[in-house]
C-alpha cells in the first residue's frame, strides 16, 4: 500500500494589535481573489479609521512573515461577534490556515465572553459552505439580495 505525504506549511496566527499590522490585513483582504465580502469598496482608497481601530483583525503568517490568510470581524454590543471577512490565499488553502484563523477568532470570543458568533457566505460558494460546516457553524437562514443583489446564507456558531 502506498501513501502520499503532503508537506503542510507552518504558520502563525495572531490578533493584529498594531495599526500597521491591521493595514496589511486590510490590504490582503481587499486584494484577495474570491473575496465575497464587502471590503472591495475600499480598494485603492483609505480605510476609515473606525475599521482600523475597532475591528478585531487576525492574520495567518508564513515563516517569512508573509500574510497567507486573514480575518476581519466586528463586535456588536457585548455578546455578538460577526466575521465580516475571511480569506486564505488560494495557494495555501486546505492546509489548515482557515481553520486556525477561526480557532483564534473563537478563542478571542471566549476570552471576551462573547457568546454568539455569526458570518454570511454566498449561496453559490460551495467551498465556503463546506468549510463553515467543518468549522462547526450551522446555517440559520438565507439572506435574499443581501449584498450586490446576491443571496447569502447566514451562519452561527454557539460555543
Amino acid at each position: 500500500m502506498e501513501f502520499k505525504i503532503k508537506e503542510r506549511m507552518t504558520f502563525e496566527v495572531r490578533l493584529e494589535k498594531r495599526k500597521e499590522g491591521r493595514e496589511k490585513v486590510i490590504k490582503f483582504l481587499t486584494n484577495s481573489e474570491g473575496n465575497e465580502f464587502g471590503l472591495e469598496q475600499y480598494k485603492n482608497k483609505e480605510m476609515p479609521i473606525k475599521l482600523i481601530k475597532y475591528y478585531p483583525f487576525f492574520s495567518a503568517n508564513s515563516e517569512n512573515g508573509k500574510i497567507i490568510g486573514a480575518c476581519a470581524s466586528e463586535l456588536y454590543g457585548k455578546g455578538l461577534l460577526s466575521i465580516e471577512l475571511l480569506a486564505v490565499d488560494n495557494r495555501y488553502r486546505r492546509q489548515g490556515a482557515g481553520l486556525s484563523i477561526l480557532k483564534k477568532v473563537l478563542d478571542f470570543a471566549h476570552k471576551n465572553k462573547i457568546h454568539n458568533i455569526q458570518c454570511s457566505s454566498l449561496v453559490s460558494n460551495k467551498e465556503s459552505k463546506k468549510f463553515l460546516k467543518k468549522a462547526g457553524f450551522r446555517k440559520v437562514g438565507k439572506l435574499k439580495k443581501y449584498v450586490g443583489k446576491q443571496d447569502y446564507y447566514l451562519w452561527e456558531y454557539l460555543p
